[in-house]
């Protein structure tokens, strides 16, 4: 295996883990909630088990500036290896966490560690992880590679939704909810040892000299540039936390309560969105390395808008399982082009020296207040009888995504090719 090709999967795999992980949680919240935060009462328990879920988007922030700092200073390879072992450690509290009837609020405090943890290391994958398959490979193929290594998070979306309808399917709700839904966080942890030997067997993308210089240059910039250059990042990321947010994550329950449709439909449906934002990357990507980052990017949100206002619609008059593939496909596969052309774009916005905090930091403050929030805000409003709200969310992010671009398209004037 090459030196990229090696590199390129061993970024891959860490990224699929950290999303698997992160989807196996959302599936199986109703389980954690049963055996970890009894409340008397299913809605109560649901939600500390939510809220549980949220702590790890309250440390990425944190998580990001750490190591992302650590990456720019010691190298990607050194953090990319810590994060895959800090999350399978977060992964592994939760999978044997002994339940709240059996050692009281020792398992509930397990399981909320486990989240802090997986939390923290994931906000500096993408950092990280990002930096080094973009600085691996050729100028003229970051588009492609980039788009590689994004349709990882994706897979593990599809995988985790594939994987837990196979344990609900198999071994029933209640069995599921008692003991069953450990199993999907086992079957996670056995990507962690080939993740790590991957990861410690990787090449560094920049020299240990060039790393050090470019550091040193990088502190001598401009603080307001930088952070301009983060809050930008952090914008351009709100459409597609949206997207991912409400036509995958949100979509199940939203069909199940909202529409009346099946939640096993729900859950098709998000496979089937995942997998449209990976066909939809693996072309935007070399697209964008043809004709150009902001063209593919705008073009997507334009695609994903434009065609998925009207399914959404379609989908209020008409709620079946085909109107909801369709508006889910439709906003995912725009959103895939979207993202083909945006992860270079990112890297391309910082110095070395900094590319690793910059991406991670402005990349996880976005997806916290854009994607995190807007189930919780959608929610609310649905609750309200304002049926477009989801759809009116996605147009706002977009809107917000549309302008960082229109402001990023012209490079920052320090800016200088990337070291491959």
């Amino acid at each position: 295996m090459t030196t990229l090709r090696h590199n390129l999967v061993g970024a891959a795999v860490g990224n699929f883990f950290e999303w698997l992980d992160f989807t196996l949680y959302g599936y199986f919240a109703l389980a954690i909630a049963r055996n970890f935060f009894p409340a008397g009462n299913e809605v109560l328990s649901t939600l500390a088990a939510v809220t549980a879920f949220a702590a790890g988007f309250v440390v990425r922030p944190f998580g990001a500036w750490c190591i992302g700092r650590y990456a720019d200073r010691r190298g990607r390879k050194a953090a990319m290896v810590a994060t895959v072992l800090l999350m399978g450690a977060g992964t592994l509290l939760i999978a044997i966490a002994p339940p709240y009837q059996t050692a009281g609020f020792l398992g509930t405090a397990m399981v909320v560690i486990g989240r802090l943890l997986s939390g923290f290391a994931a906000s500096g994958e993408s950092g990280a992880a990002g930096a080094l398959v973009i600085e691996s490979c050729p100028p003229h193929r970051r588009g492609w590679y980039g788009a590689v290594f994004s349709a990882s998070t994706y897979l593990a979306l599809a995988a985790g939704s594939g994987l837990a309808l196979l344990v609900f399917g198999t071994l029933g709700v209640e069995r599921t909810l008692d003991w069953g839904w450990r199993i999907g966080f086992v079957v996670g942890l056995c990507v962690i040892p080939v993740g790590a030997y991957l990861r410690r067997h990787m090449n560094e993308s920049l020299h240990p000299g060039a790393m050090q210089a470019s550091g040193t240059e990088a502190r001598t910039l401009p603080a307001r540039t930088l952070a301009a250059q983060i809050i930008m990042v952090s914008a351009l990321t709100g459409f597609g936390s949206a997207v991912v947010y409400l036509a995958i994550v949100f979509m199940p329950a939203f069909a199940t309560q909202a529409l009346k449709i099946g939640q096993t439909t729900g859950a098709i449906g998000s496979t089937l969105a995942a997998l449209a934002i990976i066909a939809g990357s693996l072309i935007g990507g070399p697209w964008s390395d043809r004709r150009g980052r902001s063209g593919i990017m705008l073009f997507g949100i334009v695609l994903a808008l434009g065609i998925g206002t009207p399914l959404y619609e379609h989908l209020l008059a008409s709620p079946t399982p085909g109107a909801l593939f369709a508006f889910q496909g439709a906003c995912a596969f725009g959103f895939g082009l979207f993202l083909g052309g945006s992860f270079p774009f990112f890297a391309e916005r910082f110095p070395p020296g900094q590319r690793a905090l910059g991406i991670g930091l402005g990349y996880n403050i976005g997806v916290m207040l854009f994607g995190a929030a807007s189930p919780v805000v959608s929610t609310y409003a649905l609750s309200q009888g304002i049926v477009r709200a989801p759809l009116y969310y996605l147009l706002a992010a977009a809107v917000v995504s549309v302008v960082a671009i229109l402001c990023m398209r012209k490079p920052p004037v320090w800016q200088r090719p990337l070291i491959a």
